[in-house]
């Protein structure tokens, strides 16, 4: 007789959640996704703006193409399709002028951005030297010596190779602020090196911008598992003894299984264990320091076309991106990443500061009549990448001692990534393969692997020194 498939309850339908979920399933489990929200994707998601009628964004998110497991989970979702790629980053000056960074086809990296780069207007000759001699001393770094930089400021690092302040206003901060959430002096300066390395230095599709066709939570319109339920709330886990056994919804259901993976954010998980339990587990002792940091996300409409490009990179702040959101460009959304200061700040203060700052960047837009404004503040969208980030975050699966069965999914989680969707699709997969190895190994069978590796490094950025990362599997992160 055939045995029963084993059985997780994954509590939270971000991108985690999902990514779990649909990882186990694929592996034969049965499983059941769990979110409070009526819709999926948790603070990738969208509502319906009372004032329009319309369903808009919490946030504007884009992907690059180094986002392996995000693209995967993509795929297995079957929206894929929604996504537009762009090959060129469009770049706006003080005055409006466009200055574009594109890669040249069949030219391998870190060779591809070059022909683009000594054209690019915005930045002198003198910048154009220092950002090259840095771009080369980070090829010479390696990924796996990136590493020996997490306790180092990103800041520190620009000082010792010389990067003058106004290169960093032009380059680095367009790229970090948004890319980390965090101001790019301030950060570890081995994620910093890694989204540069990922992204522009290893392979030519690292920097291709996808950028969802359809609000956010049409990409998850199909649930992602077959037992996929709305609109519940948990209101405890079950715990016998030291075990994970299920989960108490708030309207009194019991649903019992094998694994209990938790997919919300950290400030959830630490209010559902028990401080007896999480003493034991050195998962949670330090989720408490972890900084949480806010974004901006602004969607406003005009009485007529101001941006016709699919976006716009902006120099001078507070908006720092700014993308299309119709076909004609009269509706169009901004993103003010670590955005701490607007956190309290008035809607009408704000909308005029940006409605201003549009207008200067867009000279399309000096003349447009702004119809309606939405801000929304994500006041607790990621955590700081800040030195040493990684010693608080903590593993997937339990350890020796630990709380048996309870898994944890999320980008604080160890990914090796920053706080991103792609560090939260890799939470979800290194969930389930820490799952899936708790529940083979007894059977003495081989556990499912889910993590996709990075984009190998082409041969130029291999011959001036950037090696390839070798995977990092569950157990090797604990």
């Amino acid at each position: 007789m055939k045995p029963a498939p084993h059985s997780a309850i994954v509590v939270g339908g971000g991108v985690a959640g999902i990514a779990a979920a649909v990882a186990l399933e694929s592996a034969g489990w049965n499983v059941t996704l769990l979110e409070a929200r009526k819709s999926l994707g948790g603070r990738a998601s969208s509502f319906i703006d009372p004032q329009s009628g319309q369903e808009i964004d919490n946030c504007q998110h884009v992907l690059l193409g180094c986002c392996t497991n995000l693209l995967d989970l993509y795929r297995r979702l079957g929206c894929l399709d929604r996504i537009r790629f762009e090959k060129t980053i469009i770049f706006r000056d003080e005055q409006g002028k466009r200055h574009r960074l594109s890669g040249a086809r069949f030219f391998p990296a870190p060779t591809h951005l070059s022909a683009s780069f000594l054209t690019f207007g915005i930045l002198s000759l003198k910048e154009k030297i220092a950002y090259a001699r840095a771009m080369l001393a980070m090829l010479r770094l390696g990924r796996s010596g990136r590493a020996a930089l997490a306790e180092v400021p990103f800041g520190q690092w620009l000082d010792e190779h010389h990067q003058p302040a106004s290169l960093v206003s032009k380059m680095y901060d367009p790229v970090l602020v948004g890319a980390l959430n965090e101001d790019c002096r301030k950060c570890s300066a081995q994620y910093a090196i890694q989204v540069f390395q990922d992204a522009m230095l290893a392979h030519a599709q690292g920097y291709v911008v996808g950028v969802p066709t359809v609000p956010l939570s049409q990409l998850y319109g199909e649930h992602p598992c077959r037992d996929t339920r709305l609109g519940v709330r948990v209101g405890e886990i079950c715990f016998d003894g030291d075990r994970a056994v299920g989960v108490k919804l708030s309207d009194g259901e019991q649903l019992h299984a094998d694994a209990v993976i938790l997919a919300t954010n950290h400030h959830a998980v630490q209010k559902w264990i028990p401080a007896e339990l999480a003493a034991s587990d050195e998962r949670f002792g330090f989720l408490d320091q972890l900084q949480s940091v806010p974004i901006l996300g602004v969607h406003l409409e005009f009485d007529r076309p101001v941006l016709t490009d699919p976006h716009a990179a902006l120099i001078t702040g507070p908006l720092q991106w700014l993308f299309r959101k119709d076909t004609e460009g009269k509706m169009i959304a901004g993103v003010i990443s670590a955005s701490r200061e607007y956190v309290g700040r008035s809607k009408e203060e704000c909308l005029k500061e940006f409605e201003t700052q549009v207008r200067a960047a867009l000279p399309e837009a000096r003349d447009a009549k702004l119809i309606r404004g939405v801000i929304v503040i994500e006041k607790r969208a990621t955590f700081a990448p800040l030195p040493g980030v990684d010693r608080l975050r903590p593993a997937q699966a339990p350890p020796p001692g630990g709380i048996q069965n309870l898994y944890l999914a999320g980008d604080y989680t160890r990914t090796g990534w920053p706080a991103t969707m792609e560090g939260a699709a890799r939470a979800g997969y290194l969930a389930a393969e820490a799952v899936s190895a708790r529940f083979t190994a007894a059977k003495h069978t081989s556990p499912c692997s889910f993590i996709i590796p990075d984009l190998s490094s082409q041969w130029p950025a291999r011959l001036l020194g950037l090696d390839n990362l070798a995977r990092i599997s569950t157990t090797e992160k604990q």
